[in-house]
């Protein structure tokens, strides 16, 4: 069940408690705080989030504090200020910048 939807086309600005699961097609700058977040392939998310798991097939730029797992498929791209525990990157995915491990 996704809480929060930003469909394709969508762009949204501002800071956001999700108490589920995130899923961006189309464009948020500003904060979000959730249980998961996805981002298609068409997704952008530029600002701060933080969340247990993250899966990206689009963009996620600036800081992002992953809890438990990051999955970067193989249209991924992170970049910024970056800290996960588990981490795991398809061929083709891209992951640059500031990054921190952090023990389970």
């Amino acid at each position: 069940m996704v809480d929060l939807y930003v469909g394709s086309g969508v762009t949204m600005n501002g800071k956001f408690h999700v108490p589920g699961a995130a899923e961006i097609d189309g464009a948020v700058t500003g904060v979000i705080n959730a249980n998961s977040i996805n981002i298609t392939i068409n997704g952008v998310l530029k600002g701060s989030s933080v969340a247990d798991d993250v899966r990206v097939e689009g963009q996620l730029n600036e800081t992002v504090i992953v809890q438990q797992t990051l999955v970067i498929e193989a249209t991924g791209k992170v970049e910024g200020n970056i800290t996960y525990t588990n981490l795991e990157v398809k061929k083709g995915g891209s992951i640059q910048g500031d990054i921190t491990v952090t023990q389970g």
